[in-house]
């Protein structure tokens, strides 16, 4: 009988094609295993490095003194997601609610690790300008590794990097660019691996 698992999978609107289903990624576990945790390790590794935390204590000072404004708008990026969901007839599971948690999560860890503790490494050794280019191309690069992402889309996301860098420059408030980040990564990603390959 043959193995369905060696099929090759032509790839999806981000994902690029794979030998075969087995190398794709269809599975929120996957998503987790791979990009989560890579992802938190090049945080970890960037913040043990760096060895200080003064810098972001003063872009999270704001959430400490509004700490209720985040809050409220926290529920506001909620509600609009939900409302997008219900609009796109997405029924809102429990797990479809996972993602939603989700994906706030992998935008807290990326916001701390490729604009904070990785350029503030970086800093040390070059100019901001290409500290802040080389997190962000470093960023691009892993969602072509973990995520399996096609380059086009890798391309849009070091280019959302650098966005993200320069948002969080000009406020000084890595509260609201992780809420940002959020938003957009919903809106890029809405639904969690549906676990098949999409027809």
């Amino acid at each position: 009988m043959m193995d369905l698992t060696e099929k090759p999978y032509p790839g999806g609107r981000l994902q690029r094609p794979a030998a075969s289903s087995a190398q794709a990624i269809f599975h929120t576990s996957q998503v987790i295993q791979r990009h989560l945790l890579t992802m938190t390790i090049v945080a970890v590794a960037a913040y043990a490095v760096l060895g200080s935390t003064a810098v972001l204590r003063a872009w999270l000072a704001p959430l400490t003194m509004d700490w209720l404004g985040y809050g409220l708008s926290l529920l506001l990026i909620l509600g609009v997601m939900l409302a997008f969901l219900r609009f796109r007839r997405v029924p809102i599971s429990q797990m479809q609610c996972g993602w939603l948690a989700y994906l706030l999560l992998i935008s807290t860890v990326e916001e701390l690790a490729f604009r904070v503790f990785l350029p503030l490494y970086l800093d040390q050794f070059l100019d901001l300008r290409a500290s802040v280019i080389i997190s962000s191309v470093i960023f691009g690069v892993l969602h072509y590794w973990t995520l399996r992402w096609r380059l086009g889309a890798c391309l849009f996301t070091v280019l959302g990097g650098l966005g993200f860098s320069r948002l969080l420059h000009t406020t000084d408030d890595l509260a609201l660019v992780v809420l940002v980040h959020w938003l957009v990564t919903f809106l890029n990603t809405p639904r969690p691996p549906q676990g098949k390959p999409r027809t």
